[in-house]
């Protein structure tokens, strides 16, 4: 019979000991929630201002062209802006700049998306792919955007669920 010694194995404590050091240091890189948050808040409010600037400029031609039920259609147009926004959101302005280094938000706290096995710009298609992902979160309801955005704080990579299901993680930009 083989006896255990009562020290662990030098091998293993060093392997620990490397394993913590890599974590604390790659723990340094991720995107703090303030960062994440002020970047959201920025991007919400530059869809939100295109969305609504195309609305001011449809119902001042709706109006200018005299044309019938003109009141009818400005209230219809001011009922569809945010679902409007969120569209722009989700099919133009999150793809397509995540795709090409990060939104205009992110850009200004610096921090970006990155594949978390490659570290590299992710594809659009997995862009695409994230945005569709939080609408559904937004659009379930209130209840699962919250908790996705509070998954940030259990999970390993300072991920969302929409990071999460898509294999992507935030990181500060060099």
């Amino acid at each position: 019979m083989i006896s255990q010694s009562a020290q662990p194995d030098p091998i293993d404590s060093l392997l620990e000991k490397i394993s913590k050091e890599v974590w604390e240091e790659e723990k340094d890189h991720l995107a703090t929630f303030l960062q994440r948050a002020i970047a959201r808040i920025v991007d919400t409010a530059i869809v939100f201002a295109a969305a609504y600037g195309s609305q001011l400029l449809f119902v001042q031609f709706v109006k200018s062209d005299n044309a019938f039920n003109v009141d009818s259609l400005v209230r219809s147009v001011e009922q569809a802006t945010p679902a409007f926004a969120l569209m722009i959101w989700v099919l133009v302005y999150s793809p397509m700049l995540e795709s090409t280094g990060g939104t205009l938000g992110k850009r200004l706290v610096r921090i970006q998306l990155v594949d978390l096995e490659t570290r590299e710009t992710p594809l659009f298609r997995m862009c695409m792919a994230r945005s569709w992902i939080y609408l559904v979160f937004v659009v379930l309801a209130f209840v699962p955007a919250l908790h996705s955005c509070l998954a940030f704080f259990v999970s390993d990579y300072r991920q969302t669920w929409h990071d999460k299901l898509t294999n992507m993680v935030c990181v500060k930009s060099s």
